[in-house]
């Protein structure tokens, strides 16, 4: 389990997560130190429950295992990057 930084939840067979995912790669090649851990919804029910995650995707910002802030609409990169900065 992550407790400190940014958490990307997806499904494999969902067609947001997908695009969702070519952003973060955009922002991940705009700062490279920026590090985003991805999990599969679906090998991580107690996760989802402890996290309270709603849908997919999800992109979560964690501090000491606590969820602080959380994106479901990833609507273009900047706003992506504005979440993550």
């Amino acid at each position: 389990m992550v407790t400190d930084g940014l958490l990307y939840i997806y499904a494999p067979m969902c067609g947001t997560c997908a695009v969702a995912e070519r952003m973060l790669t955009v922002v991940e090649a705009i700062d490279p130190k920026l590090e985003i851990e991805k999990r599969d919804a679906n090998f991580i029910p107690k996760e989802l429950e402890t996290y309270q995650v709603m849908s997919v995707p999800a992109l979560l910002k964690l501090e000491n295992g606590r969820v602080i802030d959380r994106m479901y609409a990833f609507h273009n990169v900047q706003h992506v990057l504005s979440f993550v900065q």
